[in-house]
């Protein structure tokens, strides 16, 4: 038999109102229950991203991982020699120690100014005229070349050419002086004889009654007189001068000819024949001038090799030197080259021909590959450096956390470094 079970329905306004506090109550399990909640997802988030980062570091090291093999063979260096002939024309590279040449050619001129250095005193003599009086007698008086006339403030000048002074005439019982106008010429030269107008006395006649009655005066200033310091070009100025434009015009037609030559091709120095074709000046030493011009011009003549020439019979020479499984390091062929002579007639150059490059055991990277692939760094490193060819090995892993090198030999990269002189 069921048991019924009687419910009172009341009406809204008599139903019985929850209390604050009791809200609150049956609120706080349904908060445990979603903090609950939120540390599973956390918990789940945080497992998956570990998952997913170890299961990265993984693929990163197994598809990615690769490793970066630098070794370094012993060396030992030898050096080979050979008197080498550059001869113009093809043909001549079938000789032994014998190459080809060509000539190249360049001509430069310049003309430029150049300061004088030295210095000299130009001098001018003040001039001017004198009018000599007679009073002394009615008779002419004559004076020599060279008659001295002495200013009031002492200064001498001398007449150039013998002159007569015309006589003195009596004009009422008075002796009325003649006269006669001359050129004079100071005695020194200097601005000081440049006096203004002056009564004058002749030395000449000191002693003599007609000291008093022959006497000179300047109506004029003199003028002329001069001592200045000028430029003179001097004969070293002119040899400075071809010395410094001969040079400049050397290393002009030296730097174009290098310009000229082809790529692959060498020009020694002591290949090149300079010839002075023109040096001069139309100046001459002792002008009095500030500056000067000089004109040169330079022609040039150079012979020209191929570097590849002498380098293939350098390394033809070494490889006499080689030993079995040795190789020549060609990336450090170093040349020298001593004792160049030019033969302008013979239209030859010849050298000495010193090349120094190292010889290694040869390494096969394939073979080192299937060696270290899936060895650890340690073990690598140990077997490298047990290795009688190698001088030294360095090892680079990536990721750099990797303790192993790759299984896949693909993926390890050998280096060969050569190091000469180790």
């Amino acid at each position: 038999m069921q048991t019924k079970k009687v419910r009172d329905i009341l009406p809204p306004s008599r139903a019985k109102k929850h209390d604050p506090e009791e809200t609150v109550l049956l609120s706080i399990p349904t908060q445990r229950t979603l903090q609950r909640s939120s540390k599973r997802i956390l918990s789940f988030v945080f497992l998956l991203i570990l998952i997913a980062g170890i299961g990265g570091m993984s693929a990163l090291q197994f598809f990615f991982a690769k490793a970066q093999v630098v070794v370094h063979p012993n060396t030992r260096e030898v050096t080979a020699r050979a008197h080498m002939i550059a001869r113009g024309g093809i043909e001549a590279a079938a000789a032994e120690q014998t190459i080809p040449a060509a000539t190249i050619h360049e001509e430069k001129s310049l003309t430029r100014l150049f300061p004088a250095t030295g210095t000299s005193v130009e001098e001018g003599r003040a001039r001017g005229t004198i009018r000599v009086f007679n009073g002394f007698s009615t008779f002419p008086q004559k004076l020599v070349a060279q008659t001295r006339f002495l200013s009031e403030n002492g200064k001498l000048f001398l007449s150039p050419e013998a002159v007569t002074v015309a006589a003195g005439r009596m004009e009422g019982g008075s002796l009325v002086a003649g006269f006669f106008d001359i050129e004079v010429v100071a005695a020194e030269p200097g601005e000081e004889y440049n006096i203004e107008p002056s009564n004058f006395s002749l030395p000449g006649l000191f002693g003599n009654p007609a000291y008093t009655t022959i006497t000179g005066k300047s109506l004029e200033p003199m003028t002329g007189g001069s001592k200045t310091e000028v430029s003179v070009v001097t004969e070293s100025d002119l040899n400075a001068a071809r010395d410094a434009l001969v040079a400049e015009l050397q290393q002009e037609v030296r730097e174009s000819m290098a310009l000229k030559a082809k790529e692959g091709m060498v020009l020694l120095s002591d290949a090149v024949y300079l010839q002075v074709v023109q040096a001069s000046s139309p100046i001459k030493a002792g002008a009095p001038l500030d500056n000067f011009n000089f004109s040169a011009k330079v022609q040039g003549t150079g012979t020209v090799f191929f570097k590849a020439d002498v380098e293939n019979a350098a390394k033809a020479l070494a490889a006499s030197f080689a030993k079995a499984g040795e190789k020549i390091a060609e990336q450090a062929l170093s040349i020298e080259y001593e004792n160049v002579e030019m033969n302008m007639s013979a239209k030859t150059l010849s050298f000495d021909m010193k090349a120094s490059l190292p010889l290694y055991k040869e390494v096969d990277p394939l073979l080192l590959k299937a060696r270290l692939a899936g060895a650890s760094k340690d073990e690598a490193a140990l077997s490298l450096s047990q290795d009688p060819s190698l001088q030294k090995a360095e090892i680079t892993l990536f990721p750099f956390w990797l303790e192993y090198l790759p299984q896949d030999p693909r993926n390890v990269e050998i280096t060969i470094v050569i190091d000469p002189h180790n």
